[in-house]
């Protein structure tokens, strides 16, 4: 049948795993119907969202509309097919020198229509022998979707909490040595991870040792490199390991420069590698809209201070967030006087804007709609129906039982609207702490969001589902305002 040569991806853990991560958070059923509240509905606070913590930087805004009004050297009626533009490539070396990159391989840069479409072009070109795909819990969600429509089998090797769920050299190995790949597999590692895990210099050193020895190629996604809270602390990179000739590197404008709806990505690595995917996308795609890589130059370009604000303050809703499970923990042990963790943060967060969320003591009970709760999808289900928040179901991600992500840049992002509106609309380019201080209101808005959702929206629903429902007629305890529980919030990561 027609049908069949045309399909939906290969079937596997993987892919299963996503789907039901999406169903739930659409507020859809296993039939596609809609059965309750999902994550785009106005009167839902969302954790599952995954942009920028606000506005890009307001001379990325200048550059966009400068060149749609440039009719000369960026017209919009022409294709600018093959037009390479040198000085945001030279930005892009420059950031990827920043985050460790090597600079032999920092120079050779790709550029593609986001990151997505860079990582789907590069796994299809570096399995093209058969090649399966590895990788780690952590990883981006639609990895899985990638492979299943590439017919590329997705490998989620096992690795441990006290690591912070990063993998090791000694896991791959003992994986190679098991199975005996009869084509070399490729590696897809997230560095930092979906859940703020960093790797170590000496952590990718030992896993390119393995590539090098089981001649395996890699692709690293840095996307969140620069996000690190340890500002000074060192930048490990694949590429600077004994693995860097085989290994593409990737990031982009989306997460750290707020630019996720330009979609616009990048790559660099080796000479070989670079220029067949430059070939590839250059045949498939033909160009990328000059106005998303005239912003992303001028996102690049922005002053250290907007940036390391931004990922302050990412840290500091993190850091709000930690001392909110932490309450809440304590008093769910106290409501059922059960002397073990009801809910915990997976493992120390130091980049990025995501935390894992663990529920170990809930597994097995009744969900209100029936059933059991047995993972992440069944979490945010859960969470959705009963509180109308949106957790990310960490089941997507490669984590089993119920473990969710909670994503906090998002949160309140039109809070600020007022702030950079401000700042864009006026020719002058400084920047300073007189421009970073008008948007102090919107984020304390933000984290208010934040307490007040964890207070009475997911801690209601959690006494509920123990069936500890609170008294209405006791007064609720007090508790601490955003503003003092975010304070000195670096010894809680």
């Amino acid at each position: 049948m027609m049908c069949e040569r045309v399909a939906g991806p290969s079937q596997g853990p993987a892919v299963e795993s996503l789907h039901r991560a999406r169903l739930a958070l659409m507020g859809l059923g296993e039939d596609g119907t809609r059965v309750g509240p999902g994550m785009f509905d106005p009167d839902v606070v969302s954790f599952a969202h995954g942009e920028g913590v606000r506005r890009p930087f307001p001379g990325a805004i200048r550059n966009a509309i400068e060149a749609l009004r440039d009719a000369d050297g960026a017209p919009i009626e022409n294709y600018m097919f093959l037009r390479r533009f040198p000085d945001l490539e030279t930005e892009i070396a420059h950031s990827f020198c920043r985050v460790g990159v090597p600079r032999a391989f920092a120079r050779n840069v790709v550029l593609d229509a986001g990151s997505t479409r860079l990582m789907v072009a590069a796994i299809g070109l570096m399995t093209r022998g058969g090649s399966d795909v590895v990788t780690s819990p952590g990883f981006y969600h639609p990895l899985a979707g990638w492979c299943g429509y590439l017919d590329r089998p997705l490998h989620v090797l096992p690795t441990s909490r006290a690591r912070a769920y990063k993998l090791g050299a000694k896991e791959l190995r003992d994986w190679i040595a098991r199975t005996r790949p009869k084509v070399p597999p490729l590696l897809v590692l997230f560095n930092p991870t979906m859940t703020g895990a960093v790797y170590s210099q000496d952590e990718l050193d030992d896993l390119g040792a393995v590539l090098v020895e089981a001649d395996m190629l890699a692709i690293e996604d840095a996307l969140f490199a620069g996000s690190e809270y340890d500002a000074d602390g060192a930048r490990g990179r694949l590429a600077a390991s004994p693995a860097g000739e085989r290994c593409l590197t990737v990031a982009g404008a989306s997460k750290l420069h707020c630019l996720a709806n330009l979609r616009i990505g990048w790559g660099c690595g080796p000479d070989w590698l670079v220029a067949i995917l430059q070939d590839y996308i250059t045949s498939s795609a033909a160009s990328i809209p000059h106005v998303a890589k005239a912003a992303a130059l001028g996102a690049l370009r922005a002053p250290a201070l907007f940036s390391r604000r931004n990922v302050e303050e990412c840290r500091r809703r993190i850091g709000l967030v930690c001392e909110l499970v932490h309450g809440l923990d304590a008093r769910l042990r106290a409501a059922t006087r059960l002397n073990a963790p009801m809910v915990t943060v997976g493992h120390p967060v130091e980049a990025g804007h995501s935390v894992l969320l663990e529920f170990p003591c809930l597994v097995g009970h009744e969900l209100p709609e029936g059933g059991t709760l047995g993972d992440g999808a069944d979490l945010t289900r859960l969470f959705l129906n009963e509180a109308k928040v949106a957790f990310a179901p960490a089941v997507s991600h490669g984590f089993e039982g119920p473990r969710v992500r909670a994503n906090v840049a998002s949160i309140g992002t039109d809070l600020t609207y007022g702030a950079s509106r401000l700042w864009e609309d006026r020719a002058d380019e400084a920047w300073g702490e007189e421009q970073e201080h008008s948007f102090d209101d919107g984020f304390a808005q933000a984290r208010e969001l934040i307490v007040s959702a964890f207070a009475e929206r997911v801690e209601p629903a959690l006494l509920k589902l123990l069936n500890q429902l609170p008294d209405v007629t006791r007064p609720m305890p007090q508790r601490q305002s955003a503003a003092a529980i975010a304070a000195g919030q670096g010894a809680a990561l």
